[in-house]
């Protein structure tokens, strides 16, 4: 007795989900620091009193500029845009979690 074979064709799409996040993809870990219209005008003007300080100033006073970062250490207001390079919140707590290891 001859044995039959059946062939079944299936057709594999791969593509990747462009368009939405999948479920599974856990949340971005920070979000961007808000608009300036919605930070306070004391951290505005602590922002303004780190970049004029510079990093070194800056690393040796952290207890003061500490209010510009989150618990984690991620900048709680936005960087400014200057034709100088200055020291700005970004770099102060990226310095900062470095030093309480939290890279």
């Amino acid at each position: 007795m001859a044995r039959t074979h059946r062939l079944l064709t299936v057709l594999l799409l791969a593509a990747p989900a462009a368009a939405s996040p999948s479920p599974a993809s856990p949340p971005p870990a920070h979000r961007p620091p808000p608009a300036d219209a919605q930070v306070s005008p004391a951290l505005r003007e602590l922002r303004a009193d780190v970049m004029k300080a510079g990093r070194d100033k800056a690393q040796a006073d952290v207890a003061r500029f500490r209010p510009l970062c989150d618990a984690d250490g991620y900048p709680l207001v936005g960087n400014l845009v200057e034709k100088a390079t200055m020291y700005q919140p970004s770099e102060f707590c990226r310095d900062l979690r470095q030093r309480e290891h939290r890279s």
